[in-house]
């Protein structure tokens, strides 16, 4: 049964069991917030799963930008730079068909409406059909059908799994030797469909690259890409000179701005 679902663009892919902290700011998506949380909810600070399901999709841009309507500030007050370009022409970014839910589990709200969320990746899902959104509307959203996929194993998982073990393990040394670190848990997952999605979680990689992990039929088939990825990275990890590492999840503070 088809499950309508209000849809947050991101510039990250989230994967489930992911846990990813966002800064709202965007008029669009503050109202989204508010909506989701209810009136009461959002004049207060949220904290445990006793609250009842808030829910909404995350689907990552293909093309264009988080922030569509209107600059924003940072949680400290300072300006973005992001420029103002709401009302007529505005347009919303290009999003991929396949996304995955985001349970909020964590909220603060500042006085002037913006939030800091923290959510964690639920289940994917395929959009079915988007709705309409007037883009020049700075606190219309989209909203959408969706179908949640599911999530089977796939021929030879346990081999598969292994050898991703082993990949990872090999990539995570080699990273430490050179001052940096994954952010995944030492202690991967035993079972072969959350250890896809931790790995790829974790692993250094190009956003277009973890969307086909997120997309993948199976976890035999993500982690036989992972394994293929985790390849590649140890050969870059283990040259003198790093000259393909892409530097940014070393970088920022892992705060996500709409």
């Amino acid at each position: 049964m088809p499950l309508a679902l209000p849809i947050f663009p991101l510039n990250t892919v989230l994967f489930p069991g992911m846990t990813v902290p966002l800064h709202v700011f965007e008029r669009r998506y503050r109202h989204l917030v508010s909506e989701l949380l209810g009136p009461t909810l959002a004049q207060g600070e949220l904290t445990g799963p006793e609250r009842g399901p808030r829910r909404f999709g995350v689907v990552w841009i293909e093309l264009g930008h988080e922030v569509a309507s209107e600059s924003g500030q940072s949680a400290e007050g300072a300006d973005t730079g992001v420029p103002v370009t709401g009302g007529a022409g505005t347009s919303l970014p290009r999003v991929s068909t396949t996304g995955c839910t985001a349970l909020v589990r964590d909220v603060r709200t500042y006085e002037d409406g913006r939030y800091d969320l923290v959510v964690e990746g639920g289940a994917r899902f395929a959009i079915t059909d988007m709705a309409e959104v007037d883009a020049s509307s700075p606190e219309e959203y989209s909203t959408a059908s969706v179908a949640l996929l599911p999530e089977p194993l796939g021929p030879d998982v346990e081999e598969h799994a292994e050898r991703v073990r082993d990949l990872f393990t090999t990539y995570s040394q080699r990273l430490a030797s050179i001052g940096m670190s994954p952010d995944a848990s030492p202690d991967l997952p035993k079972d072969p469909i959350a250890l896809s999605y931790s790995v790829a979680a974790s692993t250094v990689l190009d956003q277009s690259e973890k969307q086909r992990l997120l997309e993948a039929e199976d976890a035999a088939t993500r982690l036989a890409v992972i394994a293929r990825f985790l390849r590649r990275e140890n050969r870059i990890v283990a040259a003198p000179t790093l000259p393909n590492l892409p530097a940014g999840p070393f970088l920022d503070n892992g705060v996500s701005f709409n």
